[in-house]
Formats: C-alpha cells, sequence, structure tokens
C-alpha cells in the first residue's frame, strides 16, 4: 500500500512538473482517447441499430400462363425480414424489340407499409404495347423485365434499392435513395405545401 502511494506521489510530483504542462499534454491525451474510444462506440452502435432496422424484401415476377410472349401477369414484393418495410417507390420495365423499354410506375403503392412475413402484388399488363410493336418486328420478340423496389425502414433511416432483372438474369441490392426517387418526393412536398398554403388563403369553396 505505501508502495502504490510512493509511486503515485511520484507520478503526481512529475505532471505537475514545469508550471503543469505535462498534466496538461497528459490530459489532452487522455480526452483524445476517450473521444476516439466513444466514437467508435456510436459507430458500431449504429451499424448494429440500422443491421436490425433495415428493411429485407425479396421481388419475384409471375407471369399468367395465358398470356402471349409473357405480357402480363403480377409481381411480389416479400418482406422477409422482422420489421415493417416501407415502400418508397416501384418501377417495372419491360424490354422488347431491340431497345424498346416500355416502363410503368405504380405511384398508387407510395408509402405502403408490408408487415413481416407479408407480400405485396400488383398486377401488369404490357399486351396492348408488345402487340403493337410486335406487329413491326421482323423477329420473334422475347421480353425481359427489371423489377426496381426503393424501400426503407418505417422512419427512413435505411433505405435500400432492390433491382431483379430477368432480362440480365441478376439481382442485387444498393443502399441510398436514388436521385429521381429523392426530387420526386421532393415535388411531392412541395406541391402538398402549394395547396396547403392555397386552401388557407382561399378557404373553403362555397356554392
Amino acid at each position: 500500500m505505501h508502495y502504490i502511494l510512493g509511486e503515485g506521489h511520484k507520478l503526481w510530483g512529475w505532471l505537475v512538473a514545469d508550471n503543469g504542462v505535462r498534466a496538461t499534454v497528459f490530459l489532452v491525451f487522455i480526452t483524445a482517447w476517450y473521444s476516439f474510444t466513444t466514437h467508435s462506440m456510436a459507430r458500431a452502435i449504429a451499424r448494429q441499430t440500422h443491421a436490425m432496422i433495415q428493411p429485407v424484401a425479396r421481388l419475384k415476377v409471375h407471369w399468367e400462363n395465358d398470356a402471349s410472349y409473357n405480357a402480363r401477369g403480377y409481381f411480389e414484393i416479400k418482406n422477409v425480414g422482422t420489421q415493417p418495410l416501407l415502400i418508397l417507390d416501384i418501377k417495372l420495365s419491360c424490354h422488347a424489340g431491340g431497345e424498346e423499354t416500355f416502363v410503368e410506375t405504380f405511384n398508387l403503392w407510395d408509402e405502403h407499409i408490408i408487415p413481416p412475413g407479408e407480400s405485396l402484388c400488383p398486377e401488369f399488363d404490357f399486351t396492348r404495347d408488345l402487340s403493337a410493336l410486335e406487329e413491326s418486328l421482323p423477329f420473334p420478340m422475347e421480353p425481359g423485365y427489371s423489377l426496381e423496389v426503393v424501400t426503407s425502414d418505417l422512419n427512413q433511416q435505411v433505405v435500400l434499392r432492390y433491382l431483379d432483372s430477368t432480362a440480365l438474369g441478376i439481382s442485387n441490392v444498393q443502399k441510398g435513395k436514388p436521385l429521381s426517387v429523392r426530387w420526386r418526393y421532393f415535388l411531392k412536398r412541395l406541391r402538398w405545401r402549394y395547396h396547403r398554403l392555397r386552401r388557407r388563403f382561399t378557404g373553403p369553396k362555397t356554392n
């Protein structure tokens, strides 16, 4: 015990020497180490939280058996995670006739919530577009589809872009909200605020 007290007294004397410069340097070092450790812990907790709340979806396109050249059917967005999934954007592209592409958006399902284990199954039909294109093609048509779905957790802290392409035979996931989706929601909020201000200043309509 006396040894520990003696060593502690020597350390204190060393620190306060030179008008406390050594103590100041030592304090700065301890503060920097504590800040680094705290920042690392905060990042680890943030990564763990994002992993817990991030949406986990599975995409699959289904075609009707009686449909010509897979022109109509439905696609399934299934929440295979443990947390609710928020739909931000859905876009289905039909690639046919070389570089010819038909795109259908499903804005009706914007901000739709899919509970864990549940699915959303919107229908699609490109029969009219493909029938008109088939008449001008000198070769048999074999259309392919690309399904793009942007999802997030309920607070939109983690946004993921899912892409499933039957035309290219690939499936991938990218983190972050696409610029087109970000811009569309910005305009959507802008229109909502415009109509809200307009109603406030014009008042309710009277007959």
